[in-house]
């Protein structure tokens, strides 16, 4: 090969290497950028100061969660095993019994609101605009998160101890 060629060969691999050096920087993201988009449940487990455990939403819960970029969020967990109601349609939701209303209320919680993130203790604030819980409307609380590949862990630490870990995938 003659020198022209040589150079050639070597400027070209020289730039494949820098692109491919600037593709794999361009692809490590911040934990808010890993937290967008959505998520669906996969459990739900509260462990108590005693070390007792508890599933407030059963062993198969329904779930799914929504991080936007622009720092708003939704996340809707409910039980999977809630009966269904006696009456025929929404509508008539007015009719509902005692005994259905209270299963829905415990078997459900949906919140919205924004978030923020904060990489070095790998928390996300966020502040509850809406709950179907209204003692947590306007209220601003703390979960720790990790994400592993295409999981994502949010943990509470409720005041009076122990934790909630709640378990979502990434949705495809």
């Amino acid at each position: 090969m003659n020198p022209r060629g040589v150079l050639g060969a070597c400027t070209s691999a020289s730039l494949a290497l820098s692109l491919l050096a600037v593709s794999a920087a361009g692809q490590q993201q911040s934990p808010k950028e890993q937290l967008v988009g959505t998520w669906t449940l996969v459990s739900w487990e509260q462990t108590n100061v005693d070390g007792s455990t508890l599933q407030q939403f059963g062993a198969n819960p329904k779930g799914i969660a929504f991080f936007d970029a622009g720092g708003h969020y939704i996340i809707t967990v409910m039980r999977s095993d809630r009966a269904k109601y006696a009456i025929d349609n929404f509508g008539q939701i007015a009719q509902a019994t005692a005994e259905e209303n209270k299963a829905t209320a415990q078997g459900t919680i949906t919140y919205f609101g924004t978030y923020s993130v904060s990489e070095p203790d790998r928390t996300i604030a966020i502040h509850v605009d809406a709950s179907s819980f209204p003692n947590w409307n306007g209220t601003d609380q703390k979960r720790l998160f990790a994400i592993t590949g295409d999981q994502l862990k949010l943990t509470v630490r409720p005041p009076r101890g122990g934790s909630v870990d709640v378990v979502w995938k990434r949705a495809k």
